[in-house]
């Protein structure tokens, strides 16, 4: 019985060390012209902006108010398709891809961070000669986007967070992963490589929608993180965020203060069901906001993946960049005036 242990727990090294080797030799890499002639659209362009080529997608009248939208982490620009398709009559839509994500090339500088994002924006905002626009951003991407808002005031109009982690999570509503999937990221995933089943688990905890995870969903994130270098890249960048799940009461507390600093008027958008972040947190979300007006929506039934789960809000969004002036009146979505919100 001993001896069958010890076999089997040498099988599981040998071939852990085989997908090492195979993940570092760059077996299961594709190359960036191949996943930009797969993955780009009709209105993609490759602008080097400080050095980095990023992919960038500019769609919707020229005329329009202007909304730069910011994915978030496992993501792509390719996230935000079917509300762009939507609001395209109305806004004008730029996006990109944070560098190591998605289609753009990697950063010469090393420094992959959402901070390193920022000063990107600002580079994409001088190279489109864009005086004002709003901002917008989905999970991390939000921290971005809110930041980006505090450090140019004079430059942007109006906010949009959707799905955002800037509030402390209490402990029982943090997302929670079972103990064999946090082992696996440590010991395998993380430091060796991330296979086609890993994106398959992640895509349905945080879609609410079994329906809405299909292969092709699947194929397109796991194809996206695999360039060349994208591994250690990703590392560096997931090592510099501001929050993760494991630390929300830690590290969110920073985010939180520079969101009660928020001037500019702010559409919240929110998916609370699935496993990542309640309704409870959008609501303490817009509770924070205290120096700007506010609107949250919330989307029942939809997950963390907002843009893939409710193509409705597309227009509620469009609403909100189309209205004079960004002018509204706190709203509260109906269940945050129910419940007992800090």
């Amino acid at each position: 019985m001993r001896r069958w242990i010890f076999g089997s727990i040498g099988l599981v090294l040998l071939a852990v060390i085989a997908l090492a080797v195979s993940a570092r030799s760059g077996m299961f890499a594709i190359s960036l012209e191949d996943l930009r002639a797969k993955y780009q659209e009709p209105s993609s362009r490759y602008v080097r902006i400080d050095g980095v080529e990023l992919h960038i997608m500019d769609d919707g009248p020229r005329d329009a108010p202007v909304l730069m939208l910011v994915h978030g982490h496992f993501q792509s620009a390719r996230i935000w398709d079917s509300w762009v398709r939507r609001m395209k009559g109305r806004v004008r839509v730029i996006r990109f891809d944070m560098p190591p994500y998605g289609l753009s090339g990697p950063d010469p500088s090393g420094a992959y961070s959402p901070q390193r994002v920022e000063q990107l924006i600002a580079g994409i905002a001088a190279h489109y000669r864009l005086k004002t626009f709003a901002i917008g951003g989905i999970s991390t991407g939000s921290a971005v986007s809110m930041r980006y808002a505090l450090a140019h005031p004079d430059q942007i109009e109006g906010l949009v967070l959707v799905n955002s982690p800037l509030v402390p999570i209490p402990p029982k509503l943090q997302p929670k992963s079972p103990w064999y999937m946090a082992q696996l990221e440590n010991w395998v995933f993380r430091p060796v490589y991330r296979p086609r089943a890993f994106y398959s688990y992640l895509l349905h905890r945080l879609i609410a929608d079994p329906a809405k995870v299909t292969p092709q969903l699947i194929d397109e994130t796991y194809d996206m993180h695999r360039k060349p270098g994208n591994a250690q890249a990703l590392d560096r960048f997931t090592s510099s965020l501001r929050f993760e799940a494991r630390d929300y009461g830690q590290r969110s507390r920073k985010t939180r203060g520079q969101l009660a600093d928020v001037r500019v008027p702010t559409l919240i958008l929110w998916g609370g069901a699935g496993s990542m972040l309640p309704m409870s947190v959008a609501c303490r979300v817009q509770a924070t906001i205290t120096k700007a007006p506010t609107r949250l929506i919330a989307y029942p039934g939809a997950g963390h993946f907002l843009p893939l789960e409710a193509p409705r809000a597309a227009g509620d969004l469009a609403d909100f960049m189309t209205g004079p002036g960004y002018a509204f009146q706190n709203e509260a979505a109906p269940e945050c005036k129910a419940a007992d919100t800090p």
